[in-house]
């Protein structure tokens, strides 16, 4: 079995307007949809980034898939074509976003990396695409 790619990735916040703002308003992804108090769910061109309140999902009896979910900082990274890498830093600059550190890969295609934190401390990271060598 081979796995294509990764269709989402959760993170958790007690802030979820500020991670909407964030992320919608100032990051432009798209909301898909929201449960007041527990759970934002947002869409990228062919990903999900699912943001949940910590505080509420432990407390629940049941959830959909079972599993618990640990309350920590994580990272997530999201691919863009390399000619938008000076479009993206703009775009976190315009948005007061704090850049926390760039980096031109040393790889054959020089990868670029521009990382900065949500509201809730997560590391997010623009790459330039083909880092990986992951295929649509």
């Amino acid at each position: 079995m081979k796995f294509r790619k990764i269709v989402e990735t959760s993170i958790y916040s007690s802030h979820l307007e500020k991670m909407k703002e964030f992320y919608v308003d100032k990051i432009g992804l798209e909301l898909v949809s929201e449960q007041k108090g527990r759970h934002v769910f947002l869409k990228t061109d062919k990903n999900m980034l699912l943001i949940f309140n910590h505080g509420v999902t432990a407390a629940e009896k049941e959830t959909s898939h079972g599993a618990p979910t640990p309350p920590s900082m994580v990272h997530v990274a999201f691919e863009i074509e390399s000619g938008e890498y000076e479009e993206a830093r703009d775009l976190l600059e315009k948005n007061n976003i704090q850049i926390e550190k760039e980096i031109a890969w040393k790889n054959d295609i020089k990868s670029r990396s521009i990382y900065f934190r949500d509201p809730s401390g997560n590391l997010v990271e623009f790459i330039t695409r083909n880092y990986w060598r992951v295929i649509d």
